[in-house]
């Protein structure tokens, strides 16, 4: 009996922290940029501590109130932080690895990511694609009628960014992904930092130095490459659609790779931990070296090359 009143007092706890969490983003703009990548957190709290049912039963009733905090229109954002905190509290519990919580929280926000966009398709008639498509284009224009002004475009310059606007839109699929990811790191990140600092076992996940992508990726990466140069691949069809996503989120994951060797290079060499960071950002900054770097520590192992040189 203790043990739930216990259970419904915290669960009562959590559900008011979440509508907080949501009105101070929802209301105010600045701060809120960085509550909102802890609104998952009461849910992840919830789950560390007790069962699937009763977590569940919080997430809904922490959704619910969503409407008295902002209305209708909060509810969505609110149902995907909800799930969000679920999915990361219940892998957490049940002992996953990172990936599996990362790749996890990622098909989480990609799913309701695109169940949002088609809603808001359907629904309010409004399709953030096209929107941002008609800000793109306004920008060109602008920057076409400046330039004028200063003496002239090249020759080409319409062509060029006919292109470079086609190539954008083709890559809309691998972008949104590799954004989605990258921002469920960004959520897992934090909040279970959070929740380790407030005495939860969180259990330690392998170290960003020892990430290492399949040989398979290389693979797929050549056949790709190969077919690009034999099959001739015009914008517009579903193979160019196919090879544009598939190359884009293949070198991010080779330029991951690659700044993972760096920070392992450094570890192995015991540099100061402040060259972590130098590094990462000069990595960032010469990213087709990183990222051939990434591709030759995946498919050759190169890594293995430096620890038994450091061991002579």
């Amino acid at each position: 009996m203790q043990d739930n009143a216990r259970k419904i007092t915290y669960g009562a706890m959590m559900i008011a922290l979440f509508a907080v969490l949501l009105a101070v983003t929802l209301y105010t703009p600045i701060l809120g940029n960085v509550t909102m990548f802890f609104i998952p957190l009461p849910i992840i709290l919830y789950r560390l501590r007790y069962d699937r049912a009763p977590s569940l039963l919080v997430t809904a009733t922490g959704i619910m109130l969503s409407l008295l905090v902002g209305g209708i229109v909060l509810v969505p954002f609110a149902f995907i932080h909800g799930l969000l905190g679920f999915v990361v509290g219940d892998t957490v519990r049940t002992g996953k690895t990172k990936l599996y919580t990362l790749m996890a929280t990622g098909l989480t926000l990609l799913v309701t990511g695109i169940l949002m966009y088609v809603a808001a398709v359907f629904v309010f008639s409004f399709n953030a694609i096209d929107e941002l498509f008609k800000m793109i284009h306004e920008a060109r224009e602008q920057v076409t009628s400046f330039m004028g002004t200063l003496g002239g475009l090249p020759d080409n310059y319409d062509k060029l960014m006919d292109a470079q606007i086609e190539f954008y839109q083709t890559a809309i699929p691998s972008m949104f992904i590799i954004t989605i990811f990258i921002l469920a790191f960004v959520y897992i990140t934090l909040n279970l930092e959070v929740a380790s600092r407030l005495g939860n076992k969180i259990q330690k996940f392998p170290p960003f130095r020892e990430m290492k992508l399949p040989v398979m990726t290389v693979i797929i990466y050549g056949i790709i490459l190969l077919l690009s140069l034999f099959v001739p691949a015009e914008p517009g069809t579903n193979f160019y659609l196919i090879t544009i996503n598939a190359t884009m989120i293949l070198r991010f994951l080779f330029l991951l790779q690659g700044i993972s060797f760096v920070h392992h290079f450094i570890y192995v060499m015991k540099a100061p931990k402040v060259m972590i960071g130098i590094a990462t950002i000069f990595a960032l900054l010469l990213s087709p070296i990183t990222t051939m770097l990434g591709i030759l520590d995946a498919g050759m192992n190169i890594r293995a090359w430096i620890r038994k040189d450091k061991l002579k």
